[in-house]
């Protein structure tokens, strides 16, 4: 139990609670740069706060403060035995008690290429005016130094002032929900090697 409450918190973790730190190292060797919508995500920042977790975030050259960012790429792992269904319940459950204090909060489980994986979309704001869309997918991957669980997501945001700015952010997710779930549906997760 101990160890689901610790991955509820690790792995249900926002993108709206990112840091960054000076040094930055390529975990999972995943690269210092990923592709997504035929544009370059660079390596910019990376944590490994415990021996079983790592988190990798990557932002365009457009997107060089995590404060203004509009796209960013995540590549997490932590090395566990939960399944997939575990893991992504926990992140519905979460999703599920912060509607209740946010009225922004939107998710949906999309459809996965994959009946191994799960593909989760979801909406929240934060801050004093930001407004952000995330697609999850969560893997699970084995190599030799165990099973991991594997999370490759994508996070859209954009900064709102008035009521018009919300219905945009609200009217360009719904014109590329279908879009976004096939790349991120269709992307070659990186096969990690931890360091």
């Amino acid at each position: 139990m101990k160890k689901i409450a610790l991955l509820s918190l690790v792995f249900c973790s926002l993108t709206l609670l990112s840091f960054q730190i000076d040094t930055i190292i390529d975990y999972l060797s995943t690269g210092s740069v990923l592709q997504f919508e035929n544009k370059n995500y660079q390596l910019a920042w990376s944590s490994h706060p415990n021996d079983t977790y790592y988190k990798q975030e990557y932002l365009r050259a457009s997107d060089n403060k995590f404060e203004t960012y509009q796209k960013m790429l995540m590549v997490e792992a932590i090395k566990s035995e939960i399944s997939i269904e575990q893991v992504s319940n926990m992140k519905l459950n979460e999703l599920n008690n912060l509607k209740k204090t946010n009225p922004m909060v939107q998710f949906k489980v999309e459809k996965s290429l994959n009946k191994d994986e799960k593909v989760i979309s979801f909406m929240l704001s934060g801050g004093k005016n930001i407004l952000e869309w995330n697609m999850y997918r969560y893997q699970q991957q084995q190599n030799d130094k165990g099973t991991y669980l594997v999370l490759y997501a994508y996070s859209y945001r954009n900064y709102f002032n008035t009521k018009e700015d919300i219905l945009k952010f609200l009217e360009y997710v719904q014109t590329n929900n279908s879009k976004m779930t096939d790349l991120i549906n269709g992307i070659r997760i990186p096969k990690i090697q931890v360091k």
